[in-house]
């Protein structure tokens, strides 16, 4: 097999590949490009792919819808637009609504039925994308996988929900779902083996990952995971009163009223950026790092009958149960995730609230003073103990969520657990700036992230001869695993040791240094302390285990649109082309360079004489933007108190950009289907119909 295939890299060196790439899939014909990888080796790039109806007008919060086919040959050469959200190292409002694309990498369309891998970007479901500037996958497909990366909604836009059958929420979630449907219905085209798919993501992208492994929706189309700092069990991935953030959001943009309905209508009558803007000075990062709240992120859903659902169970139940995917797992952290130091001495602030341990009660001040003694040798406001406030941080936010789940999928499944830290320092870790300027010689959120993918931000990196052998340690665990679920078949050059599984009687974990080793128990002291506390105060049954949350609507006149369920539904395509929509009056936003997405910044604000030295944080930023990066607190203009204050502008129409001829001339002059106008009937059967109508050639 690898033979063949690299046979076949040397015919697309020699000139034999094809230059125009054109591959078959469910909606129609789509043409890549031929890329080059930095070795020289050259695959197929296929970009800006969409899986999904674009989520505009009506179509905003909801579930995403299937896709319309097109006619003709779409140009799948350059990338669709990133989700709406606040670009962080310029602090402007980037992307768009209609974001529902992926890409697709590949050395071989022939056959070859390779493993796929696919990509779920952090940003702490508030920004982030999936796109070849940030996440190219070069270093991966050079080892035989197709790798798919995908860009999802973020924020509200993609998370809010008001417990309805319409807003049920998880939009976003729901986009993962949708685009592994597709790569399950058409890898095939693109070499890939459908049977082997293995889900993958950072920081909020791994909590996604996990979350995916227990929705019912998903859990059937995975066949491995690699979670990466975080998880599900990570509170900061949840909404607790997701009905109430609705609220907030509304009011804070002028809405007077409570009633779902009201807010939905308001809310869909608000520009995107004004809703992303308003959820930044809502849930200001500032916050964060003391509450362990991001803002719009996953909810338990409320059921409803005919309502496709993600989840409707709390994630702790599902794993404690064991109602999770078989499959084998790999998931770490790295050494020291967040270099912050919260606004206050009161080290109560670090005992999570899901203990329901009462403040300043006898219990919660014994709990802080155990933290100080472990992590600050009993002086917390100590200059010199910074690095202790680095390490809490860090484990309340993601190392002790990853040893929890890790010790219940060892008891909830019997496939193999494959745990790491990744405790690497070189010239590609993404945090290297800010760790220099602090003296910390640990790797940070997201460093791994650099021996993984191509990234433009460090085009002018060199990396050393050492960073060299770690990224090639990297890319053969992570491909291995892919391929066959396990990381380490053979002992060779670059994996020297064999990566043991965990079992019940032992924590094993991979130590990924300059060196391999294999050890157990991560930070046992610590996590001793955090398992006791677990053991004494988390009580299952005081936290809800379905959504019972009541929604005040009124009654409406017309029936409530139920967003129809993923699954593609059969569409009567016509032979001849269905022309629609004229060009559209905002065009697409083109592609953006953004920064790395890892879930939680790791920028510390911190008191004299170490703050001066940060004052060049900002400039990491362009290569680091981390999963819970700041949601930056901007002079909101445009939030005013009335809604009809609000400057409506024109949407952009689902426009498929066309192949062109050798004289510039479009084979065929063909455009999906805007979304539903507003004032289409609001009966799905009546749509259903409009839509065979035309399909049929007629007209509206």
């Amino acid at each position: 097999m690898i033979s063949a295939v690299n046979a076949f890299l040397d015919d697309m060196r020699g000139g034999r590949m094809t230059e125009t790439p054109v591959v078959r899939v469910e909606h129609g014909q789509l043409q890549g490009r031929v890329a080059e990888s930095p070795s020289g080796k050259a695959f197929y790039s296929f970009q800006g792919i969409p899986y999904a109806k674009p989520p505009l007008g009506t179509l905003r919060f909801q579930a995403p819808q299937p896709l319309e086919p097109w006619d003709g040959v779409r140009d799948a050469t350059s990338e669709g637009n990133i989700s709406a959200q606040i670009k962080m190292e310029t602090d402007t409002f980037v992307g768009d609504e209609n974001c529902l694309y992926l890409n697709v990498y590949t050395p071989s369309i022939d056959g070859e039925f390779l493993p796929v891998m696919v990509y779920i970007h952090g940003g702490g479901l508030q920004f982030g994308s999936g796109s070849a500037s940030v996440r190219g996958a070069d270093y991966l497909v050079e080892k035989d996988v197709v790798v798919v990366t995908i860009n999802y909604r973020c924020g509200a836009l993609g998370f809010l929900s008001l417990n309805t059958p319409e807003i049920p929420g998880n939009a976003g979630l729901k986009d993962m779902i949708a685009a592994l449907r597709w790569v399950k219905e058409n890898i095939n085209n693109f070499g890939g083996n459908s049977g082997n798919i293995t889900l993958f993501g950072e920081s909020a992208g791994g909590a996604a990952v996990s979350v995916l492994t227990a929705s019912p929706l998903s859990k059937d189309l995975i066949s491995k995971a690699i979670i990466q700092s975080g998880c599900g069990l990570s509170s900061w991935a949840w909404q607790k009163q997701p009905l109430e953030n609705a609220k907030k959001l509304a009011h804070l943009l002028g809405c007077e009223s409570d009633e779902a309905d009201d807010i939905l209508e308001f809310l869909r009558a608000t520009p995107a950026k004004e809703i992303v803007e308003a959820t930044g000075k809502l849930f200001p990062l500032q916050t964060f790092f003391e509450t362990a709240i991001i803002g719009f992120t996953f909810v338990v859903e409320k059921e409803f009958p005919g309502v496709e659902a993600a989840i409707t169970e709390s994630f702790t139940d599902l794993l404690t149960s064991g109602r999770v995917a078989e499959v084998p797992i790999m998931i770490g952290s790295t050494t020291l995730e967040f270099l912050r130091k919260v606004d206050t001495d009161d080290l109560q602030v670090f005992i999570p609230q899901e203990l329901n341990v009462q403040r300043n009660s006898e219990e919660s001040l014994e709990i802080a003073n155990k933290f100080k003694s472990l992590y600050f040798k009993g002086n917390h406001t100590a200059v010199e103990n910074l690095n202790g406030y680095f390490e809490l941080i860090s484990d309340r936010l993601i190392n002790v969520d990853t040893h929890r789940y890790v010790q219940y999928l060892v008891h909830a499944t019997t496939k193999p657990v494959y745990y790491y830290k990744f405790d690497y320092v070189g010239e590609l870790n993404l945090t290297k700036k800010l760790m220099d300027t602090l003296n910390v010689h640990h790797a940070g959120h997201a460093d791994e992230l650099g021996y993984l993918f191509k990234m433009d931000s460090q085009g002018e990196v060199e990396p050393t001869a050492q960073d060299v052998k770690m990224r090639e340690r990297m890319l053969r665990l992570w491909t291995n695993f892919a391929k066959s679920g396990n990381p380490t078949p053979d002992e060779n050059h670059y994996i020297t040791v064999t990566w043991q599984p965990v079992t019940k009687d032992n924590l094993y974990y991979l130590n990924l240094s300059n060196e391999l080793s294999l050890n157990t128990s991560p930070d046992k002291h610590k996590m001793a302390l955090w398992e006791d506390l677990y053991n004494r105060h988390f009580k299952i049954w005081e936290h809800p285990q379905v959504n019972n949350e009541e929604t005040p609507v009124k009654t409406l006149k017309e029936p409530v649109i139920v967003a129809e369920p993923i699954e593609p539904v059969p569409v009567i395509t016509s032979p001849e082309p269905v022309i629609t929509s004229s060009e559209p009056e905002t065009s697409p936003e083109p592609l953006i360079e953004e920064p790395v997405s890892s879930p939680l910044e790791p920028v510390a604000h911190i008191e004299e004489p170490v703050t001066s030295t940060l004052e060049t944080v900002a400039h990491i930023e362009e290569q680091v933007t981390s999963p819970l990066e700041p949601l930056v607190e901007t002079p909101h203009n445009g939030v005013n108190g009335t809604n009809g204050d609000v400057e409506r502008k024109p949407r952009p129409s689902n426009e498929i950009k066309m192949v062109q001829n050798g004289n510039g001339v479009p084979k065929d002059v063909i455009r999906a289907n805007d979304p539903p106008e507003d004032d289409l009937p609001k009966n799905i059967g009546v749509n259903k119909f409009v839509n065979f109508f035309e399909s049929l050639g007629g007209k509206k």
